[in-house]
């Protein structure tokens, strides 16, 4: 896939480059990286990375499900047609315990001081990139799953920001009316990752976890009363949705909020910055951000936490090159950059940038949560079985949201087959 050119961002970015060692000048060299969506925010900034390395990047973006193939097929025949994978959060531990990328643990000792490894969120780099002890990748980005709701609806209707299930309830009620193609809630519905996902972000906001106390013990919880109350309210949304939501991805929920036609879309951070953009959205400056609800309001919040990280294919043989990519992205400067065009960035220095706040408050609040460790990075646990357990609890959710089955047998079957899952993995389920 041809890398798109974009227009360059006015700054020469040389501190950005303090972590880089300069290239000698050699005859194609090269390194290929696979990612999602969010990765063509750096296309901008790759020029000066090649101009100040010598080292050519065919940036080539697909979408997850693509990523997720590419990187499998590439890892498991052993062939590196891409050099550099993004990594999403819950294929850490996978990708770690198969030896499938590389470990960066020497050449960070190599290369970074701990002042820098300091201004690395806590967890972004404990979460997205280490795994037993071990480094395996670098964050990239840090998403937060947050609340967003049009505060100048709920103004005008005399809304407080949602707390709870049944305030989310009571508000899409309010704020739903189809004649004016407004609608109260929008949730993913589709089968696999985007129900899975943002179901299991509204059970861990309420209070729940999918695993009940690993490594002691790996028994899912869905077939508790709580799951079941979230379940039971995550369907009934679809009372208060667009026509079509049955089938949303996240990025339907994206455009939805972004074109005006939703009053509340939780989501994370990477797609509350789409809401922001008074050039991409009409709701630009009308949108507020809460915590996720929980089922009562003396419940403490929560704040489910994923992102993508960069890791290295293990059969690369442009280690050393691609090492020098991923310590040009994480670098505090282009990390300044990335936070004004998508404010997830990685390191505290960025998100705490003056303009990066103006342009997402939510940051400040983040910040906070990372601090006084309200961020939980397991509500997709990263273990080596997760992908199963997406595949078998997005099936049956997405079947309770066609009324295939009801919320209480869709939670039953996903518990008894994810249990063997689990065990099938070698883990205690008591």
């Amino acid at each position: 896939m041809p890398l798109i050119r974009r227009s360059l961002l006015m700054t020469t970015m040389l501190a950005g480059m303090s972590v880089v060692q300069p290239a000698l000048a050699q005859e194609n060299r090269s390194i290929t990286i696979s990612g999602v969506s969010s990765f063509s925010l750096i296309e901008p900034l790759i020029p000066q990375f090649e101009e100040m390395t010598g080292i050519d990047v065919d940036l080539q973006v697909l979408p997850y499900p693509q990523v997720r193939q590419r990187s499998m097929a590439d890892f498991v025949s052993g062939t590196a047609n891409s050099d550099i994978y993004g990594q999403d959060i819950v294929w850490l531990g996978e990708w770690a315990e198969k030896g499938y990328v590389v470990q960066l643990d020497d050449l960070i000792k190599r290369d970074l001081t701990q002042e820098d490894l300091d201004d690395i969120l806590p967890g972004a780099l404990d979460a997205l990139s280490k795994w037993k002890g071990k480094t395996w990748s670098m964050p990239f980005g840090a998403y937060y799953f947050l609340m967003y709701y049009r505060q100048d609806l709920f103004d005008a209707a005399g809304l407080k920001a949602p707390v709870t299930l049944d305030d989310v309830d009571a508000a899409a009620a309010k704020l739903t009316d189809p004649a004016t193609n407004m609608f109260g809630v929008s949730m993913p519905y589709q089968r696999g990752a985007p129900i899975a996902s943002w179901f299991l972000a509204t059970y861990t906001g309420a209070g729940g976890k999918l695993l009940k106390n690993p490594p002691e013990n790996f028994a899912p919880t869905l077939d508790s009363p709580e799951a079941l109350e979230v379940l039971t309210h995550y369907v009934d949304w679809l009372k208060y949705a667009p026509a079509g939501a049955i089938g949303h991805h996240w990025n339907d929920q994206t455009v939805a909020m972004q074109t005006g036609r939703i009053a509340m879309t939780p989501s994370f951070s990477i797609n509350g910055t789409e809401f922001a953009k008074p050039e991409r959205s009409v709701v630009a400056g009308k949108v507020g951000y809460t915590t996720m609800p929980r089922l009562s309001a003396e419940q403490e919040p929560v704040i489910p936490f994923g992102g993508w990280a960069v890791a290295i294919n293990a059969k690369s043989e442009k280690v050393e090159d691609s090492w020098t990519f991923i310590k040009w992205l994480t670098s505090q400067d282009v990390q300044k950059q990335l936070a004004l065009i998508n404010g997830t960035p990685v390191r505290y220095s960025a998100l705490e940038e003056p303009e990066v706040q103006k342009l997402y408050p939510w940051v400040s609040e983040i910040v906070a949560a990372e601090k006084e460790g309200q961020v939980f990075s397991d509500y997709r646990p990263r273990y080596p079985f997760y992908p199963q357990v997406e595949e078998i609890l997005g099936l049956q959710l997405n079947r309770a949201a066609l009324g295939e089955v009801t919320p209480a047998e869709a939670l039953k079957i996903a518990n008894e087959e994810i249990t063997k899952v689990i065990k099938d993995a070698g883990h205690p389920v008591e």
